[in-house]
């Protein structure tokens, strides 16, 4: 737990580019579009804003796995769309 928190910065910022990476990836090629985009785009926002502007380890760790969870969800759909 503490070698996460001495790398708060890191871990943001990795799961907050991955996330972004495959968001935009995805939408480049119209694999998400209207609602779907608009839900994936305002879970990044929030997840990203409750990792950034977390005021206890608490709160950090929830936005983070928010981020983690939603590039978890992007990589899965652009390997099941990759599939067919």
């Amino acid at each position: 737990m503490w070698l996460l928190l001495r790398y708060e910065f890191q871990a943001t910022f990795l799961t907050a580019g991955t996330s972004l990476w495959f968001l935009i990836r995805l939408w480049q090629k119209g694999e998400i579009f209207g609602k779907q985009a608009v839900l994936f785009a305002v879970w990044f926002v929030v997840a990203l804003m409750t990792e950034l502007l977390a005021r206890g380890p608490g709160t950090w760790i929830a936005g983070l796995l928010a981020q983690l969870a939603l590039a978890i969800v992007l990589i899965l759909k652009h390997r099941m769309d990759s599939i067919y």
